[in-house]
């Protein structure tokens, strides 16, 4: 049997007051074309599929979309609950959705021959999947352990969680393909951290579990939860996060997003194949004058940029002139000598609220506000003060 491997989808994510709606559309149809030409029989999507508990109905509509283009080519799916999805409303949607061949697994279910293992039929090939939501802290530690020290709380959540995922797949049946699909932190993951880096977590700075920890049972372990996609090289068995389908932030920019092609059969190791994603538009960072920046925009007017400007101090109103120089421009930082810009900040400190609003009124327009403007900012204020 075929599986494609993705997760991550964050509908309804944002990218600094930008909707991302359309480009995550077209990367939908993209994958949804690839699963047709690789002949899929199975997706996988492990977890986040939403950006939030409480997704608008133009996220719902994306899902809804995908899942009746995947369900009229013959292909079913699995969907996992991850940390950002609202498990509740994922069971209600899956209680209709199995009708088409759409499983939804939004929480845990031991013993796993009770609904954990997800079966899946082709012909006379039988796959199982151990379907393993995120597992939340707050779930798996009760009240004393919550009150231990960090690493002793780590160590409690790492031992509970890898015990739930052997006793999943202690429920497979000989002679079937075996996967499993999971919503985890695996201890030395590489993550975008938050200036744009990449860094290894490590169970000392997060609740994760050990890759040596995972189960060697499944053909596959299909993960989601970490957005860069990577192979796990130290897991007893083939074990691989697909990543997101978008650059969702500047930390993912130059990651190339894919999905996996999974092809397995009984008892034999599985074949994996990264397919790469074109859509979406790329996240990109210009650094140096507000002239560069501006010069660099105009050669990718395609991609959503954060410009870090070198300036000699503060400079009010300088952001949203280049930001309506360059709309794809959609986060600016300033980088400053911080001797220069806490003078700046102590002369600010000495000015009164309506000199403050002068100055930046200044910075924005290029001009002193009118005199009818600061009338009615003083009334503001007293207002204000009356009130407190």
């Amino acid at each position: 049997m075929r599986f494609l491997h993705t997760a991550d989808w964050h509908l309804g994510r944002t990218l600094r007051g930008r909707s991302r709606a359309e480009e995550m559309h077209e990367v939908l149809v993209e994958m949804i074309d690839v699963a047709r030409q690789e002949r899929v029989d199975v997706v996988i999507v492990a977890g986040d599929v939403f950006d939030s508990a409480s997704p608008g109905p133009g996220s719902e509509r994306l899902l809804f979309e995908a899942l009746r283009e995947f369900v009229g080519a013959g292909i079913e799916v699995l969907l996992l609950a991850g940390n950002h999805d609202s498990a509740r409303r994922l069971e209600a949607m899956g209680r209709l959705s199995e009708l088409v061949g759409v499983r939804v697994q939004s929480e845990v279910i031991l013993p796993p021959r009770e609904g954990g293992i997800v079966t899946f039929a082709r012909g006379d090939e039988v796959a199982e999947v151990a379907a393993i939501p995120w597992v939340p802290d707050g779930r798996v530690l009760d009240a004393l352990e919550v009150g231990l020290d960090e690493a002793e709380s780590r160590k409690a959540y790492h031992d509970r969680v890898t015990a739930v995922y052997a006793r999943m797949v202690a429920g497979f049946t000989v002679r079937r393909i075996h996967l499993l699909a999971g919503h985890v932190l695996v201890d030395g993951a590489v993550v975008a951290a938050v200036d744009g880096s990449e860094r290894r977590l490590h169970i000392e700075q997060a609740y994760a579990v050990s890759p040596q920890s995972l189960p060697s049972t499944p053909q596959y372990l299909a993960l989601g939860h970490v957005h860069q996609p990577q192979v796990i090289a130290d897991a007893p068995a083939p074990t691989a996060y697909a990543g997101s389908l978008l650059q969702l932030d500047f930390g993912e920019r130059d990651q190339q997003k894919i999905v996996r092609i999974v092809d397995a059969r009984p008892g034999r190791p599985a074949e994996l194949r990264a397919v790469p994603l074109t859509k979406g538009r790329p996240l990109v960072e210009w650094r140096g004058s507000a002239e560069a920046v501006l010069a660099a925009a105009a050669e990718a007017p395609h991609a959503y940029a954060r410009a870090v400007l070198e300036v000699t101090a503060p400079e009010p109103g300088l952001a949203q002139r280049l930001r309506e120089a360059a709309p794809q421009i959609v986060d600016v930082r300033l980088e400053y000598d911080r001797a220069v810009g806490e003078a700046v900040e102590s002369e600010f400190a000495t000015l009164s609220p309506e000199e403050l609003f002068v100055r930046y009124y200044r910075g924005e327009h290029g001009a002193a506000p009118a005199a009818e403007l600061l009338s009615l900012l003083r009334e503001l204020m007293e207002e204000a003060v009356a009130l407190a």
